[in-house]
């Protein structure tokens, strides 16, 4: 569907600001998939990072990797939301001749000020649609009008799954200015361990190493579903296979924007009983490849997604998943019994069959394992995803 925006041009310095709601050392699946491009596209590009953050103890201007990162403090209350706006039209007067690009990861209410002063400044802008139901263009036009405004006046749109191609295509935007990119992984860091190797990491990471886990990599939130997979492993496994227990790695802590407190309280009452010894809760990992490496099956029981990078990491460390049915999403990426299993959502029995039929079946476990990690390999590599973005920038500064 994207034709070139412009002729290319080489030899031209590329300089992007990179724009995600976190940046390491917090932790996000978008903050992490931003990092990966960044440093993949090292020597080839410029780049220039601005981020929101809750923590004060974090530095407002530092280095990471060696790229300057600015971090606004984005606050609750209405007086310090308008402090930042602020900040934000500061920085980019102020950093003006540093950067032809602004690159947004996700477009909210922050991003309509980012594009109004980056049209202003003459500056190309690209918004990376997220999730399907959040900033896909049908949604953005049901929403306010400022918003959907701010929205159409990009100069690209990248969707990372081809259900965001469709939802393009019904709207009313320059069909020229769609790409589809997915996200990328670093498939030497997330890889599968190698003999004797998982023990050592479980050792590492106190986890057991008699029992078989199950691993959920997300924040507590109502869409992600972490209490699904708790109540049907439960209900339907825990029961059945003694010998089998929960990783949760994601952040279960009020002060992250997306966490709903009550059902972090629901989940830390379930699972009680088992705390320490069958179901282990990881508020923050900087090696999550560590986790999927000592895993034996990954669930993904999401309500809403656009493309999950837990997902595509865990498929490249080789581990069988289980996804829930998202019309245009998961399918895209997981064909059901040949690369994972693909359950219906909210639906604890099918997931609890799901998971009980990779534990009784070691040859499924290893098939659907190894196929997960060559969809990744041939289609989700990071360096394939960073050279179609390089070429994006070249295409919108020629």
């Amino acid at each position: 569907m994207h034709e070139k925006l412009f002729p290319s041009k080489k030899n031209t310095v590329l300089n992007v600001l990179m724009v995600t709601g976190i940046y390491h050392p917090e932790v996000s699946g978008a903050a992490n998939q931003c990092r990966q491009l960044i440093n993949t596209l090292k020597g080839k590009a410029s780049f220039l990072v601005l981020t929101t953050t809750r923590d004060p103890n974090l530095p407002q201007r530092g280095q990471v990797d060696g790229i300057d990162v600015t971090r606004l403090l984005w606050g609750k209350v209405i007086f310090n939301y308008f402090k930042t706006i602020f900040k934000f039209a500061t920085f980019l007067f102020n950093r003006r001749k540093d950067f032809q690009i602004i690159h947004l990861h996700g477009f909210s209410l922050k991003s309509v000020f980012l594009t109004l002063i980056s049209k202003i400044l003459g500056k190309k802008v690209i918004i990376k649609m997220t999730s399907i139901g959040h900033d896909d263009p049908i949604s953005m036009r049901q929403r306010s009008f400022p918003l959907n405004y701010c929205f159409s006046k990009a100069d690209a749109y990248v969707g990372v799954t081809s259900h965001f191609n469709k939802l393009y295509a019904k709207s009313q935007l320059p069909l020229n200015r769609y790409i589809e990119i997915p996200n990328g992984v670093d498939i030497d860091r997330f890889r599968p361990a190698v003999a004797g190797e998982r023990e050592i990491l479980r050792d590492q990471l106190g986890l057991p190493t008699k029992i078989k886990l199950i691993l959920f990599v997300g924040h507590f939130s109502r869409e992600k579903c972490p209490d699904i997979l708790l109540e049907a492993w439960k209900y339907f496994v825990a029961e059945l296979f003694l010998d089998t227990g929960v990783i949760f790695v994601g952040a279960t802590k009020t002060d992250h924007y997306e966490v709903d407190a009550r059902l972090v309280e629901d989940i830390q009452e379930l699972a009680a009983p088992y705390i320490n010894e069958r179901i282990f809760f990881i508020e923050r990992a900087h090696e999550i490849e560590k986790y999927y490496q000592t895993a034996d099956i990954f669930v993904l029981p999401s309500l809403r997604e656009g493309l999950p990078n837990a997902l595509l990491e865990a498929m490249a460390c080789c581990l069988p998943v289980i996804v829930s049915r998202l019309e245009g999403v998961m399918d895209w990426v997981v064909t059901g019994g040949m690369n994972g299993l693909i359950v219906e959502s909210e639906k604890l029995d099918d997931l609890g069959k799901a998971i009980s039929q990779i534990l009784k079946d070691d040859n499924l476990a290893e098939s659907l394992g190894l196929e997960a990690r060559k969809t990744i390999v041939e289609r989700f590599s990071i360096n394939k995803v960073a050279e179609d973005y390089l070429q994006l920038y070249d295409d919108l500064t020629a």
